[in-house]
């Protein structure tokens, strides 16, 4: 996967914990804690995808 893939993924996710915390209708994502475990997992997918672009340009200059 490529750095902007991780992004938009990550992008997906942060916007589905927001979605399940807008109190509009209860569909047990705030009971289950899903809506931490998202955004965690938004983070870290923007982790990996600065780590891949480091190690990504970090190999170019090699060659």
């Amino acid at each position: 996967m490529d750095s902007e893939t991780l992004r938009t993924v990550a992008d997906l996710a942060r916007k589905r914990a927001a979605r399940g915390c807008s109190g509009t209708r209860d569909d047990g994502m705030i009971r289950l804690g899903a809506a931490h475990a998202l955004t965690q997992l938004a983070v870290d997918l923007e982790v990996s995808a600065a780590e891949l672009e480091r190690t990504s340009s970090s190999r170019r200059r090699r060659n």
